[in-house]
């Protein structure tokens, strides 16, 4: 966004911070270098104070160290923030050193409060949010995250890379890379893939959207279920938490959900092995499962906190067979078992599911709602035959199916897509919807003290939207990395 001489309130315009930072250090240096040759060229050998030269040299430093811890912010004025509950409050927010500074209530900021600020940017008006968060993608871009092939066909580091410098264009500032059903060899090769892109993103404070741990779905899922998982690497977890070291070499720090079917043999050990509470546990979630009812809240017990794709590859709800479905509103019977609801997962594209389920699952337990996409390599790009895992898939329009067959693999709809068509279907407020794709889903992964959400200390990942909910800017750690080209 272009920023105007007046809209600045330090010199009268727009500077450039760095070379500020640099001319005060400088001048500081200098003055100090003065004031201890002059103290010393003043004195003799019989009257030198040392104490007083150092007592002189101490202010200057703590001088000049007060100036350089002195936050510099930037001010977002005249927006509506999202709050906890999907209220917007008019206000204006402060950002410094990558995390959210302050938030201020409109008409609560006297003249006193810009002396710090450097930038001020005017919302007009619009939709402050946090950045979505994408739990469930697969892929994007014609970049696939379960592409097995070794050389120079298969995935790098630079192609995820390539795909989180594009979401942000879709609202996306963090995403957890997923995987469909693979062989032992092909998750050991691209989860520590995935660590070398995201430790490089980091060394390289790349703008794109946050690289998080990895959402491994499969192989351990029912076969009946398998959806467009390829059903030659699907097998149940036998021996509990070694079943899942040996498919996956598990390094829990770069792996954030996995999800299985509680059903299968060995399942509950598992979950109860990921789920324990130490520096990095691991979010079970349910899901390409036939899982009962009662299946269902013993997974709960054994510490899983999520559905995989509520509706998609599991039993249908039936007044007598609730199945996992009926979880969603099961809210007394599982808080007098001192166990809370999980959450889900829905595709909103508007063929996974249709708008009256979005709506009743909705319905029945708002706080458990998570947006994702599931999208696939061909996110993006245009209708044709592409990728997932060693699957081909035929796109034609929003519709992603396996060749040659009726079988839905996967997603092509953005994030913004997704959120736009939820608020539609459900008819809930902008602030509701938008909690679906961004606090929720950080509750998922217990990180909303600092992703999803807009409150000081906070990261400032942040969009700006219209009451339409286009993008209209996206902002990383503070900092604008995409702007809407607005035709005139």
């Amino acid at each position: 966004m272009k920023r105007s001489a007046d809209e600045a309130l330090v010199d009268g315009g727009d500077i450039d911070v760095e070379s500020h930072h640099r001319t005060d250090l400088n001048k500081a240096a200098s003055l100090l270098h003065r004031t201890v040759t002059s103290l010393t060229a003043s004195t003799t050998d019989d009257d030198t104070d040392d104490c007083t030269i150092q007592s002189k040299q101490k202010c200057i430093e703590d001088e000049h160290m007060a100036k350089t811890n002195t936050k510099q912010i930037t001010r977002l004025i005249n927006a509506h923030i999202l709050q906890q509950d999907g209220t917007l409050l008019s206000g204006s927010l402060d950002v410094s050193n990558g995390l959210i500074a302050a938030i201020h209530k409109d008409g609560s900021l006297n003249d006193e409060d810009i002396s710090s600020v450097i930038e001020v940017v005017d919302c007009k008006g619009r939709i402050l949010s946090p950045g979505y968060i994408d739990i469930q993608l697969n892929g994007a871009y014609g970049i696939d995250f379960s592409n097995d092939c070794i050389g120079e066909e298969g995935l790098k580091a630079d192609d995820v890379l390539h795909v989180a410098n594009r979401l942000v264009e879709t609202g996306v500032t963090s995403f957890c890379p997923t995987m469909v059903s693979s062989s032992s060899e092909t998750y050991r090769h691209i989860i520590s893939l995935m660590d070398t892109a995201r430790k490089q993103q980091q060394e390289e404070q790349q703008v794109g959207a946050n690289i998080l741990g990895m959402h491994l779905e499969g192989p351990f899922f029912a076969k009946t279920k398998a959806g467009a998982h390829d059903k030659q690497h699907i097998i149940s977890p036998v021996k509990g938490m070694s079943s899942v070291e040996e498919v996956y070499g598990i390094d829990q720090q770069n792996i954030d959900i996995v999800t299985l079917a509680p059903e299968l043999s060995g399942a509950y050990k598992a979950i109860q092995s990921m789920t324990i509470a130490n520096p990095h546990s691991i979010v079970v979630s349910c899901g390409h499962t036939e899982a009962t009812y009662d299946e269902g809240i013993k997974a709960i017990e054994c510490g899983a906190t999520l559905l995989t794709h509520l509706y998609n590859a599991m039993n249908p709800f039936h007044h007598r067979k609730p199945g996992l479905v009926g979880l969603l509103s099961s809210e007394v019977k599982l808080g007098n078992m001192n166990l809370k609801r999980p959450f889900y997962s829905l595709i909103v594209d508007g063929i996974h599911v249709h708008e009256s389920a979005v709506c009743m699952a909705y319905k029945s337990h708002p706080d458990g709602c998570v947006l994702v996409t599931d999208a696939m390599t061909a996110m993006g790009l245009c209708d044709g035959v592409h990728s997932l895992g060693n699957m081909k898939v035929s796109i034609e329009g929003d519709r992603a199916t396996l060749a040659d067959s009726d079988v839905l693999a996967g997603s092509v709809v953005s994030m913004n897509t997704c959120v736009k068509r939820f608020h539609k279907f459900t008819g809930c407020s902008i602030g509701e919807a938008l909690l679906c794709a961004t606090l929720h889903p950080a509750q998922v992964l217990k990180r909303q003290s600092s992703l999803g959400i807009l409150q000081v200390g906070a990261k400032a990942d942040m969009i700006l939207l219209n009451d339409q909910l286009d993008i209209l800017e996206t902002w990383i750690g503070g900092k604008q990395v995409y702007q809407k080209k607005i035709l005139n």
